[in-house]
């Protein structure tokens, strides 16, 4: 055992002989008196400590504060027992220095620590030669070193958890006193874990702009980085799945977060700020940017250098008011929404006119506005209980963002709940809803905020009498809109958008007599702008006729065809222009008019408007104005309307508009250097002679400084004994020098070295540092002057905006037309016929299809002919079985109107009609919960709005009214419905019914005509009876409904299907000897009193 406990010795003895004192330089006299000293200190440090009330002789840790603090004094010190002479030499420098061992940091000398000193004579009499201002440099050093890197125990107390704030905030003061020797108390710790809440001057500056911006996403430029914080940082970990940094989620002092020192944060890369940002705002967030305005060069050189970087919040986004200039929120296929929304930012407000219950009425005022294009609707109007008037409106617009005034009523709030709060809703995905408050004096505030706003745009331009004629237009808004505009106006300020509003020509009525107005009920029946099926546009009837070759010919088509138009004469000469595109199909003018649109990629609309936002690029603008005059180029040659190859008036117009911007377009494009703007250079942007001072300034002076700093060669190499020397660029950094490593003797003291690799050392100059600050100052300027030159060219591109958007609606125009023209090229398509608005009312087609369902249909669709006319027949009662056809039939006929009142050629032989005022659908079977009402509720409430709402030139379908309710309610409500139609209203009207008493009751009722699907009925192998549905409209009624035998096709068990049938089989028993026995008693009637019965014996007969 005896060599296992020699090597333990062994190193023992090693290791003290390392921190032994060495007697060398004559230091054998003073560690002698050390020695005394250390024993007599030991014991006085033991004998204080003996008292100590705590469980541990350990010596406590020091607290200290993060950042810039000083490091406190140790809680524990030996008081006046160690002389000058006598400590040791470490020790010794700090006293010399006039930093106290409570003001340095650093433990004073202990027990264990003692016998571990190293002194010497030499040493502590050189320290004590120092002068006062040697001393000085010292402790400014050793302050320094603190400060920079803390203290050695620093990482040490905060896993332990013992900082304390107040103690160290005390350290500034005691760094005063050098001479103060005594030490300090114990200060009491904060619990273990406790941190300090201390905010970094970037995270109060973002408190103070979140504190602004509580229901928004701030997205802060932090460096070469944009971050988010707290509960920001997680919505956009979970929107944007990156990942989120624990910390704090609250922005206010939540004692549940007192343990965490720093807000929970995630941060994106800066070039991909466009695409997150636009992930987030659809997802339906509000989202702000917030970046640093001031830059690095222009900061240093300022006097705020030592002050954080300024941010503001500069950029504001919703879903409304997103404009992008690669992409649209509206585009489907992308992270945006999908192409249903119309990207519309509607404002409503209503008041409770009168009335209660199913009695009430409301007046509402709406104003819609699409930023992305500069177009405006509004309307006032009354509404019912049904709210059917707002769900038009809505369905129409298909807004992505509301802004609702005030407090709406019960109604009207739950319809805007539900046509915008889920993500399967009718406009295709969940809507941004904002609210504010309503005072009870908001009319005579809208109305002085409204005209203030446009009084200053007339003062600007006096010379315009476009500008008086606005004020005058706005002026005249109903009150519900003025209350609409103005809160409207406050909001879009929030997003620097408000100057949409100057753009009054743009201001459309929804409600205006020269088109149809569709409501949100026939909409969603026919199938106009989505299927019923996954509510995408494929299937739909725009789908089917939506041939345009641009994005704002696309957008146009849309408004036509949910605006068809009343007014007989513009519908002839859009028909006359669709003819004549059509007669001149693979002619020049036509080829050439399809390859100019097939060649506009650009969406001319949204760019023409982000110009005039001044949010457009370089390189959009660029391409913007390129596609401007390559367009307006295609017609240079039209000087006159004569000079146009085409005879249609509304083409003529078109075509005469697109040259007049020509010269315009090229004068901008003069001052533009096409290959810089392609690059996005801000710099060589514009062509020389278009620079402003303040560029040329700049550019004189960067020109100046790099002749400096070439110059500055010369004198760089006669330093380091060189005949030349050359600068060089590495990782960015540019001009520095490089020397190799064996003259790097020669390399004066004042230069920098910069980086370095075994052969060569690289450095930068005094001069050079000067000069390349000088340099950044300039560039920095620079770019500020040529970003406010492409400022001022928006603006001035923007007082052209109105012909420039003339020329883009008339491309778009000439767009529709052709679409219109490829649809009338289609086989079976025929020219409508109008009759005069004098004749009867009337629609008569032969062998018309369905538009839609014969491009999805892979047998094509049967055709059908038939005729409704006054005074006869004025309404089919259609019956048949199921599957039969008769839904398919009617939407047939209805979409072949509205074709024909769109101006397009319809899928028919023959199409001859009067116009119609409006288009009524009562189709399907659905309830509402949302507002409390069941399926038959909804039928029936959806065709009280039809009574209430037609005209003798109104088209009127109801499918299977009463279906919702037992038989005889159902049967006898539409009865009623069909005798009021016929006799009151006097409309053209198809009415589907499966009940058969209706069918022959109706014989009596004058002008209403019984058709049916036709079918075939035989038996078959297994001897059941088989339907064959032959898909044609034939005269008189069919008697059964073969509801079983499309249960059989939906594979109904065959056992249920038998008892079904049995079942059926006895209830017509039960129902033919009932009528049997009425007869037989009618009959006996007729004996006993007469004649008086005989009209009753033949009805009953008939039933038979």
């Amino acid at each position: 055992m005896a060599p296992k406990s020699k090597t333990p010795a062994k190193k023992q003895q090693s290791l003290t002989s390392f921190f032994t004192p060495k007697t060398v330089n004559g230091l054998a006299a003073s560690f002698e008196k050390q020695s005394q000293a250390r024993s007599q200190n030991q014991t006085q440090s033991q004998s204080k400590t003996s008292h100590d009330d705590s469980p541990s002789r350990k010596r406590p840790l020091e607290h200290t504060e993060r950042g810039n603090e000083q490091p406190e004094q140790p809680a524990k010190k030996v008081r006046g027992q160690v002389d000058d002479a006598e400590a040791s030499t470490f020790f010794t420098a700090k006293a010399a220095n006039g930093d106290s061992e409570a003001n340095s940091g650093i433990l004073g000398p202990g027990a264990r620590t003692e016998r571990y000193r190293y002194d010497g004579s030499s040493a502590r009499e050189a320290e004590e030669d120092d002068d006062d201002e040697s001393k000085r440099h010292h402790r400014d050093l050793h302050r320094k070193f603190v400060k920079k890197l803390g203290h050695p125990d620093a990482l040490s107390w905060r896993r332990r958890g013992q900082q304390d704030e107040a103690q160290a905030g005390g350290d500034e003061d005691a760094a005063e006193g050098a001479d103060e020797e005594e030490a300090a108390a114990p200060a009491k710790s904060k619990k273990k874990g406790a941190k300090s809440g201390k905010l970094t001057p970037m995270e109060i500056q973002f408190l103070d702009i979140k504190r602004k911006h509580l229901d928004t996403v701030l997205i802060v430029e932090v460096g070469y980085k944009f971050r988010f914080f707290g509960e920001d940082a997680r919505t956009a970990a979970k929107a944007l799945s990156i990942v989120c940094i624990p910390g704090k989620m609250r922005y206010d002092e939540h004692p549940s977060e007192a343990h965490l020192d720093r807000f929970a944060s995630a941060s994106i890369p800066v070039h991909r700020l466009p695409v997150h940002t636009k992930r987030l705002v659809a997802a339906g967030h509000k989202v702000g940017v917030v970046r640093q305005i001031e830059t690095a060069a222009l900061k240093k050189a300022g006097d705020n250098r030592n002050t954080p970087f300024v941010r503001k919040l500069t950029n504001l986004y919703t879903k409304g008011t997103y404009i992008d200039e690669n992409d649209d929120l509206g585009t489907s296929g992308g992270s945006g929404l999908p192409s249903g929304s119309g990207g519309y930012l509607l404002c409503i407000t209503e008041t409770k006119a009168k009335g209660l219950g199913t009695d009430e009425k409301v007046d509402v005022g709406i104003i819609a506005v699409q930023p992305a294009t500069g177009d405006i609707i509004y309307d006032n109007f009354e509404d019912g209980f049904m709210r059917s008037e707002i769900e038009t409106r809505l369905l129409h617009i298909s807004p992505c963002e509301f802004l609702i005034v005030g407090e709406l009523t019960k109604g009207t709030d739950k319809l805007v709940q539900h046509l915008s709060g889920s993500s399967t809703n009718v406009f295709g995905d969940k809507s941004r809803v904002e609210r504010v408050s309503k005072s009870k004096t908001m009319a005579a505030e809208a109305y002085s905020h409204v005209t203030k706003f446009y009084a200053d745009k007339v003062k600007e331009n006096a010379q315009d009498e476009t500008a008086s004629a606005l004020l005058d237009k706005v002026l005249k808004l109903p009150e519900p809109v003025t209350i609409c505009l103005s809160a409207m106006i406050h909001h879009l300020e929030e997003y620097g958008l408000e100057h949409i509003f100057d753009l009054t020509k743009y201001f459309q009525s929804f409600s205006t007599r020269s088109h149809m107005l569709i409501n949100g009920t026939t909409l969603e029946s026919l199938e106009v702008y989505r299927n019923s099926t996954d509510h995408s546009e494929k299937g739909s009837l725009f789908w089917a006729i939506d041939k345009t070759l641009t994005r704002f010919g696309h957008r146009l088509l849309r408004k036509w065809i949910g605006r068809p138009l009343l007014d007989q004469a513009l519908l002839e000469d859009r028909l006359g222009a669709v003819k004549e595109l059509l007669d001149k199909q693979s002619t020049a003018p036509l080829n050439q008019l399809e390859t100019l649109l097939n060649s506009t990629k650009t969406d001319l609309e949204r760019s023409l408007i982000r110009i005039y936002y001044g949010k457009c690029t370089r390189p959009e603008l660029l391409t913007v104005l390129q596609t401007l005059q390559r367009i307006a180029s295609h017609y240079a040659a039209v000087k006159k309307r004569s000079d146009i190859p085409f005879a249609s008036p509304l083409i003529i117009n078109a075509v005469y508009t697109i040259p007049q911007i020509l010269d315009t377009v090229v004068s901008y494009l003069d001052r533009i250097n096409p290959q810089a703007a392609r690059d996005d250079d801000k710099y060589a942007f514009f062509r020389e002679e278009y620079h402003t001072e303040d560029m040329q300034d700049h550019q004189l002076g960067i020109a100046h400084v790099e002749h400096e700093l070439d110059a500055h060669r010369a004198a760089a190499a006669e330093k380091i004994k060189k005949k030349t020397v050359d600068y060089v660029t590495v990782a960015g950094i540019e001009y520095l020098i490089e020397v190799p490593n064996t003259d790097v003797k020669h390399v004066p003291a004042s230069w920098s070295k910069i980086s370095g690799t075994k052969k060569v050392s690289r450095f930068h100059t005094p001069d050079v540092l000067r000069f390349t600050k000088e340099r950044d100052q300039h560039r920095e300027a620079l770019a500020a002057a040529c970003d406010k030159a492409f400022k001022d060219l928006l603006a001035t591109i923007s007082a052209e905006y109105q012909p420039l958007r003339d020329a883009v609606s008339a491309l778009a125009t000439l767009d529709c037309l052709l679409s219109l023209s490829k649809v009338a090229a289609l086989p079976g398509y025929s020219r409508p016929s109008f009759l005069p608005s004098s004749s009867e009312p009337t629609i008569s087609i032969t062998q018309g299809r369905h538009p839609i369902a014969e491009l999805t249909l892979d047998g094509g669709y049967i055709p059908f002919t038939t005729s409704l006319a006054h005074p006869s027949p004025l309404a089919h009662l259609i019956t048949g079985p199921n599957m039969g056809g008769k839904s398919s039939f009617v939407r047939a006929l209805a979409l072949i109107v509205l074709l024909a009142q769109v101006g397009s050629y319809v899928p028919a032989d023959a199409l001859t009609l009067t116009l119609c005022d409006a288009i009524h659908t009562r189709t399907g079977a659905r309830d509402n919960l949302f507002a409390g009402e069941s399926t038959f509720m909804v039928e029936v409430s959806e065709t009280a709005r039809i009574l209430r709402s037609a005209t003798p030139r109104s088209l009127v379908i109801l499918d299977e009214l009463g279906r919702g309710t037992s038989t005889h309610d159902g049967a006898a409500i539409a009865q009623a419905v069909l005798q009021h139609l016929v006799t009151e209203t006097r409309c053209l009207t198809l009415f589907i019914t499966h009940y058969q008493n209706l069918a022959r009751v109706s014989d009596g009722l004058e002008g209403v005509k019984n058709v049916h699907m036709k079918f075939k009925a035989e038996k078959g192998a297994d001897g059941e009876e088989e339907i064959t549905f032959l898909y044609e409209v034939g005269e008189g009624v069919a008697h059964r409904s073969y509801g079983l035998n499309v249960a059989r096709l939906a594979r109904i068990p065959k056992k249920v299907i038998d008892v079904a049938a049995e079942k059926s089989k006895q209830l017509e028993h039960e129902m033919r000897m009932r009528r049997v026995k009425g007869v037989c008693q009618t009959l006996s009637d007729v004996f006993e009193n007469g004649s008086g019965h005989l009209d009753q014996l033949i009805a009953s007969i008939e039933q038979l």
